[in-house]
């Protein structure tokens, strides 16, 4: 009986070390999360002040266009599917813009659609005037990082973008973020 009362603070002393060492040991794995989580920050892309990636996609008439051959224009760029309420909400605003911009304005409607075989017939029955570029791989998308739709992109004169919104806009929205742009130059 007498050794148990002397090995009593033994075993205290252990339990205190073991519980020290576990909470030393949970304070080192925070470190590699918050590293991780500012790594993926830095990967995200694109971003806004970088270069926009380049693509080519087909046009509804099935000729290629390439980013990179617009530099010296703006580019609104807006991903879209025909499955989308707020994308066909929005798409008379867009189409507005288009009619009014200046000329040194493009604006590309990506379609994110599988089956873009009645896509053509829309368009033309709604009397839309941008032009309609074909994703139907939806890789264009998966570079772009679309996380939703709508998605719209303003790329300015030298390729850089200068906006990424998520979510439907208006005339004047555009409008308004055509004229940011435009006071950069």
């Amino acid at each position: 009986m007498v050794l148990r009362y002397k090995a009593f603070p033994v075993l205290q002393f252990l339990a205190v070390i073991l519980i020290f060492v576990f909470l030393l040991s949970g304070c080192n794995t925070a470190n590699p999360q918050v590293e991780s989580e500012s790594e993926s920050k830095i990967k995200i892309a694109p971003l806004q002040g970088f270069l926009a990636p380049d693509f080519e996609l087909e046009d509804l008439t099935g000729k290629k266009i390439r980013l990179s051959s617009l530099r010296g224009r703006i580019v609104v760029l807006n991903f879209w599917s025909m499955g989308c309420r707020y994308c066909l909400m929005e798409m008379p605003d867009f189409d507005e813009f288009n009619r009014s911009k200046s000329k040194d304005v493009t604006v590309l409607m990506v379609n994110l659609d599988k089956d873009t075989g009645r896509l053509p017939i829309y368009i033309k029955n709604q009397g839309f005037s941008f032009t309609v570029l074909k994703d139907e791989m939806a890789e264009t998308a998966r570079t772009y990082m679309i996380r939703g739709i709508p998605t719209t992109f303003i790329v300015d004169k030298d390729g850089i973008i200068a906006s990424r919104i998520e979510g439907a806009l208006s005339k004047n929205q555009l409008d308004s973020l055509i004229t940011q742009v435009t006071r950069k130059f």
